[in-house]
């Protein structure tokens, strides 16, 4: 899925025995935008941390039974990250310095002025969500760190690969070379009358050339592979170059092949298209982010879903190209944000939510844009343009045909 909704408000657990000021105190979470959750006694707001994550922790310092300082104790080390503020009617400057050697965010005397507990949990909660944002960032640098060694793993592995694969090739040109004249000499002395065993021979010399012509196919396929591989692991600072959309959109239907196989069926549609002046590698990351998205978006439901490729000049002279697919769409609601960094639905680990803030500022790079349209339940096409660098296109290719051929 491409999307993402906004995150729920953050929960503030409230712990305090006087029921009357558990009123009080949810009126003043409410106003922050958070989520009261009550509880009584110490007890309660064990049960209640232990299956709940809280974002601020509002507990009166003397409570019945286990006291609020021992509870913060608690709390600590099972939810560090919660700002917890420490409200009381019995304070002294012992007990301040001791809630806050354990962590209190902030510690409030009774009674105290709702404007004034109100600004302060505002500023427990901005540093919770500080915090979190801090550590969503963390997370989505050694991703994108990770990513950055696995494209060095990745040509590093083409280099190695080319080099055997060169070998199996030229050896596999001298056999295809070879092998025709050895079978048609054994056919030749066959019909001289040298025995039925060299036509016999000669037949499986035939089955043998057949065998290596797979061969060949399937060791041309491995060094095509590479090749799309090397491209997208280069340097995203190679300089720019003049660039054919079509041959770059289909290295990425390629390279995402194992994500369309099940899914869909690709439809090509390419007209005339100019040549564009830009970076071959980080267009290839734009075309395989949008064709993963769309495969990604299409239910596996057992229906037959779609993903349309297209290239067009447009009006002003502009290389166009579109991709499309037939899966769940996006909510309206989520359109604006659909370019915003850290925006994603995906489950957590699995999107960064960087994919189409990255695709953007890449094609702003290259004076591109792009544009998105999506229906729920209809689907969702994405449509970039850059501008020419000459006027020379190739020739128009409609075509249409089913996903794991397209990707061949």
């Amino acid at each position: 899925m491409r999307t993402s909704a906004h995150p729920a408000p953050e929960s503030v657990l409230i712990v305090d025995d006087e029921p009357s000021l558990r009123t009080i105190l949810s009126f003043i979470v409410q106003r922050t935008g958070a989520v009261p959750v009550l509880a009584p006694d110490a007890a309660t707001a064990r049960q209640l941390a232990a299956k709940h994550t809280f974002a601020c922790a509002l507990i009166d310092k003397n409570l019945p039974g286990e006291n609020g300082l021992e509870f913060l104790k608690w709390l600590r080390t099972v939810q560090p990250g919660c700002n917890a503020l420490i409200v009381t009617a019995y304070g002294n400057v012992d007990s301040a310095i001791e809630a806050l050697r354990l962590g209190a965010f902030d510690y409030l005397l009774k009674p105290f002025e709702v404007d004034a507990l109100a600004h302060r949990l505002k500023l427990a909660l901005e540093q919770y969500r500080m915090r979190q944002e801090h550590e969503r960032m963390q997370a989505m640098l050694v991703q994108a760190d990770r990513m950055a060694s696995l494209g060095l793993l990745a040509a590093g592995v083409v280099h190695e690969v080319n080099t055997p694969l060169a070998y199996v090739l030229s050896n596999l040109d001298w056999l295809e070379e070879e092998l025709p004249s050895v079978r048609q000499a054994l056919q030749r002395h066959s019909r001289e009358g040298l025995g039925p065993e060299l036509a016999a021979l000669a037949a499986r010399m035939q089955s043998v050339e057949n065998t290596l012509r797979d061969i060949r196919d399937g060791a041309e396929r491995v060094r095509d592979i590479a090749r799309d591989v090397k491209a997208f692991a280069r340097n995203p600072d190679d300089s720019s170059m003049l660039v054919d959309l079509r041959e770059v959109l289909d290295a990425a239907l390629k390279m995402a092949l194992v994500h369309i196989r099940y899914r869909a069926r690709v439809v090509r549609d390419y007209q005339d298209v100019p040549l564009v002046r830009a970076n071959e590698a980080r267009l290839a990351q734009v075309f395989l982010n949008l064709v993963v998205n769309a495969a990604q978006a299409i239910p596996e439901d057992g229906c037959e879903h779609e993903i349309r490729v297209r290239l067009w000049t447009g009006p002003n002279g502009e290389a166009c190209a579109e991709v499309g697919d037939t899966g769940v769409g996006i909510p309206a609601e989520n359109m604006p944000h659909l370019f915003e960094p850290f925006f994603t639905t995906k489950p957590s680990g699995e999107g960064t939510g960087l994919g189409l803030f990255i695709c953007k500022s890449i094609l702003e790079t290259f004076d591109g844009s792009i544009t998105v349209d999506s229906r729920p339940g209809e689907g969702t096409t994405f449509r970039l343009a850059l501008p020419p660098h000459v006027s020379a296109s190739r020739a128009a290719m409609p075509l249409e045909e089913p996903a794991i051929a397209a990707a061949q």
